[in-house]
């Protein structure tokens, strides 16, 4: 067990304790309404060019990125029929060797009779999607389309 404290007592310091602080100190004004208001004007006369320079070249790239894929969409249309028409060639070679057995029948008809009988001979009809993997293997399209893409 701790022996009981021997000598003086502790007292407050002689004088007294300091008196709390309870009133208010206010804080010095870093940045006054003059000042914050210059500022912001400073900034917005230095700024302003700096955006609008910013603005024009950003325009620029959008036109120069519009004209690009303009320019571009007649090829991409050009290379996606051009691929289309060597399938549908494709299509018609290998009609015409499954068919091979039947003496009636025609490429492109239904025994002998045009599918589309109003339509003139010259005119394109599109083909669906069905017809267009018709002869293919359902487990490698992708395959097909690079062959036929790379010949």
């Amino acid at each position: 067990m701790s022996k009981p404290k021997t000598g003086p007592q502790d007292l407050p310091p002689k004088g007294g304790y300091v008196p709390f602080q309870i009133e208010r100190i206010k804080l010095r004004n870093v940045i006054t309404g003059r000042v914050a208001s210059a500022l912001f004007i400073a900034v917005n006369i230095i700024g302003f060019p700096l955006y609008y320079k910013n603005w024009v070249m950003v325009r620029k790239d959008m036109i120069e990125k519009r004209s690009k894929e303009l320019a571009l969409l007649p090829l991409m249309c050009a290379a996606r029929e051009r691929i289309e028409l060597k399938r549908l060639k494709h299509l018609r070679k290998l009609e015409a060797e499954v068919m091979n057995d039947f003496p009636f029948w025609e490429v492109g008809t239904l025994f002998g009779v045009p599918i589309y009988e109003s339509l003139p001979e010259n005119e394109y009809i599109p083909i669906t999607l069905f017809n267009y993997y018709l002869f293919s293997d359902i487990n490698s399209p992708p395959a097909l389309a690079m062959e036929l893409f790379f010949k």
